[in-house]
């Protein structure tokens, strides 16, 4: 009787608990009788969950990555990760829930859901065995309002109706409230106070409203304007190439965010491992701030870049004795060498090496050697000059190609996210393909051009290497002159468009777009050199065609024909696994336009889309991402794709 009554103390001692924590729970014995609570020992139990969230079909689209983050972390608590293994006791497991459920109460309240609740139920199978079933209910999700307070001034309202608009929907998680803090200290510095004073920052929930107001006091303190610059740097450096990128000027309204942008540009050069930029408040002089800047060097000035690409399909031998098809699986790899700081003023040396052993009977063999310098400052401050001499051999399903290729570009910035690039470069070309594509002897065969690009983009991505957010635009024009060619000269066109959006708010999930659309502008496509039409596929187009294979060929001899149009896109999901891993799914498309004349002998595949799809993995470095994909077409024809392409490089496909 002792022992019974012992067992009904516990129950009704721990329900009593569970109600005052809004904790609902119930025990439900099978059909073998009833089993006292303290008779339960080396027992096991399997574990359900169960989540329910409040919100309409536009906030399930948003949080659904959000939502399947919060039941991972659910289910690592220890209830959940050690289900199925020996527990000593009910009291143990009752123990064990009741941790757990205040941390599944302090995750909701994380992400905005203040009023969740969490009930479980315990269903004793047998004496060895009982099932234990959790439901979260997280409500809605509380809105996020701002209630901000200046000490000494009277426009706080200019900066609440700045954030009023950011904030129409904003979900009140803890992330969001740390980060508006954060922003609206960073509106401040970016307007002359340099060192604002946070005095009180208080939440209000508003249960019936489902409101979570930020109470924000801030004492904004002294505004003041930039004075001279102090720059502790590392000997071998020019100090002249640090002042070049410093974006204010003495006299100007202090500005956070003009530290903050020079602080990336000088860690862009990557000649720096670490740059401080700091106002030294002890030194003000009539309400004008020092800037200290502290740059230290980067040990690892010198960079290997390596990509690699598998290629199977169908392929052609140029050769002069044999015009025979071959059928191609190669891997074609190449590798650049980057000294940083090569001189002293930050110029920027490059070696690049490229090859790809073919087993055709030719015996010829791809190969690239480059050589570039970048100089900065060459012109004017902040521009960059670039150098290139480079020598090509290279057997593609198109043509045989010698290339030989001096040019020199221009960078120039003209703002912070739009540039401007122009310039020239002098070419050399042999090309040697099927005789169908050459009218005479050495027309288009042996001939040589003077290109003269210039190019605006605009770009403000937050990573050129791995985006999670922003877009990037660009518009060039170039103008080809040709000689010892059918034609004079030719124009392109070029346009193209990315996007990044990160769908959570961890930005570990990135949904990614791009479009391109090219022209050459002026003849007839069968009077322009093979290697100045435009082709699709490869490792940077529609990836599950080989290079320049998602085109129509030519029937007689399942040679791409090219054209003078083309249209390409390609999407992606990105999903971040962990800080090293991630992995991509993607789908590619691209069309060639004008790649046929009416009086033309040569019988062409029918016009259609280049379709193709995979998935990849990404390991994260401190230089960019390794990216791996996999990618297959659609349509595949048989006989000329292969049935699947496999790319290595640094850096995401766009």
């Amino acid at each position: 009787m002792l022992k019974k009554s012992s067992a009904l103390f516990v129950f009704f001692a721990f329900f009593a608990v569970a109600e005052d924590t809004n904790i609902h729970t119930k025990i439900t014995n099978n059909k073998a009788g009833d089993i006292p609570i303290d008779d339960m020992y080396d027992f096991r139990y399997h574990i359900e969950l169960s989540i329910k969230n409040e919100k309409n079909l536009f906030g399930e689209i948003s949080e659904m990555f959000s939502d399947s983050e919060m039941e991972q972390d659910i289910k690592s608590l220890r209830t959940f990760s050690e289900a199925d293994k020996t527990v000593s006791s009910m009291k143990a497991l009752l123990d064990r829930i009741d941790n757990d459920i205040n941390d599944i109460h302090q995750k909701a309240h994380d992400l905005g859901f203040f009023d969740s609740s969490v009930k479980y139920k315990i269903q004793v199978v047998n004496k060895e065995y009982v099932d234990v079933k959790i439901y979260v209910d997280l409500g809605k999700q509380f809105d996020l309002k701002l209630n901000l307070k200046l000490v000494g001034r009277e426009d706080a309202k200019k900066y609440q109706d700045e954030f009023e608009g950011d904030l129409n929907g904003a979900g009140a998680s803890i992330d969001k409230i740390k980060n508006l803090i954060k922003d609206v200290a960073f509106a401040l510095r970016s307007d002359g106070f340099y060192d604002p004073e946070i005095l009180e920052k208080r939440v209000h929930l508003d249960y019936a409203k489902k409101v979570a107001v930020l109470n924000l006091t801030i004492d904004p303190r002294k505004n003041v304007k930039f004075y001279y610059s102090e720059i502790k740097a590392f000997p071998g450096i020019s100090m002249e190439f640090i002042k070049n990128r410093i974006e204010w000027k003495e006299g100007e309204t202090y500005s956070i965010e003009k530290t903050k942008h020079t602080k990336e540009t000088l860690k862009d050069t990557q000649i720096f491992l670490d740059v401080n930029i700091k106002p030294m408040g002890d030194r003000i002089v009539d309400d004008k701030v020092p800037i200290l800047l502290t740059l230290k060097e980067n040990e690892k000035k010198h960079l290997i870049d390596f990509s690699l690409l598998y290629s199977g399909t169908k392929s052609m031998n140029f050769d002069k004795k044999s015009q025979t098809q071959k059928t191609l699986k190669s891997i074609i790899a190449r590798a650049s060498w980057i000294n940083y700081n090569a001189f002293g003023g930050g110029e920027k040396l490059r070696f690049t090496v490229e090859g790809a052993p073919m087993k055709v009977q030719s015996k010829k063999s791809d190969y690239l050697f480059e050589v570039a310098l970048t100089q900065p400052d060459l012109i004017a401050a902040n521009n960059t000059a670039e150098y290139i001499i480079s020598r090509r051999q290279e057997l593609t399903n198109v043509f045989f190609k010698k290339n030989d290729k001096i040019s020199l570009m221009f960078f120039y910035p003209l703002s912070r996210v739009t540039s401007m690039q122009f310039g020239c470069a002098v070419e050399k070309n042999y090309i040697s393909s099927d005789e169908i594509f050459f009218k005479k002897s050495d027309d288009n065969r042996r001939y040589s051009s003077i290109k003269f690009p210039l190019e605006f983009v605009f770009d403000n991505r937050d990573d050129i290497l791995d985006s999670t957010e922003g877009y990037s635009a660009f518009i060039k024009f170039c103008r080809v002159q040709l000689r010892n060619a059918s034609l004079k000269h030719l124009h392109n066109l070029d346009l193209g468009f990315s996007y990044n959006y990160a769908i959570d708010e961890l930005k570990k999930t990135v949904f990614s777009f791009y479009v391109s659309h090219k022209n050459i502008i002026g003849g007839k496509i069968d009077d322009i050199p093979l290697d100045k039409r435009l082709y699709a596929g490869g490792m940077n187009s529609v990836r599950g065609y080989a290079h320049q294979m998602a085109t129509e060929v030519i029937c007689s001899n399942d040679i791409p024909m090219g054209g003078k149009s083309s249209l390409e896109f390609s999407a992606e999901i990105r999903r971040k696994i962990n800080a090293d891993l991630g992995a991509v799914v993607f789908f590619d498309g691209a069309k060639i336009f004008q790649n046929r004349q009416k009086n033309s002998d040569l019988k062409i595949e029918s016009k259609r889309w280049f379709f193709s799809f995979g998935c990849g993995v990404r390991y994260f470095t401190s230089i960019g991402p390794i990216r791996i994909d996999f990618a297959f077409p659609l349509k595949r024809r048989k006989g000329i794709d292969s049935k699947m392409q496999f790319i290595i490089s640094l850096g995401q496909a766009f």
